[in-house]
């Protein structure tokens, strides 16, 4: 008879984590009850794990006055940074800022189940 996998108890959030990543709820199946209605995220727990996970970027093409990037590449330079690394900062606290100034968006993001946003 095949042995059940127990999770394991954790000592901190970090640890949980490390965890789940390796591991699929699946292999744990008398580990989770079904639930009646369906589990929401708080935002804000949300928005802390998406700063904590490193999503794998897509490659996209954005047109960008000349002079844009090459401002963008001095203060990049001044900070110690790539230019796109800081340009995408810019759009994540861009997109930051507009989730804070209109919550009415969080009911989309719940509904296309898209990730918040990756540091």
């Amino acid at each position: 008879m095949k042995k059940r996998k127990k999770i394991p108890k954790f000592k901190s959030e970090k640890e949980a984590a490390e965890f789940w990543s390796k591991h699929s709820p699946l292999d744990y199946p008398d580990e989770f009850k079904a639930l009646k209605k369906p589990f929401e995220f708080d935002i804000d727990f949300l928005k802390k794990i998406a700063k904590e996970h490193k999503e794998k970027k897509k490659i996209i093409t954005l047109r960008m006055e000349e002079s844009q990037i090459l401002l963008a590449k001095i203060i990049a330079n001044r900070l110690g940074d790539y230019y796109q690394s800081l340009i995408r900062a810019w759009v994540r606290e861009g997109i930051l800022r507009e989730l804070e100034e209109h919550p009415e968006i969080e009911k989309d993001i719940r509904k296309k189940q898209i990730r918040l946003l990756s540091p």
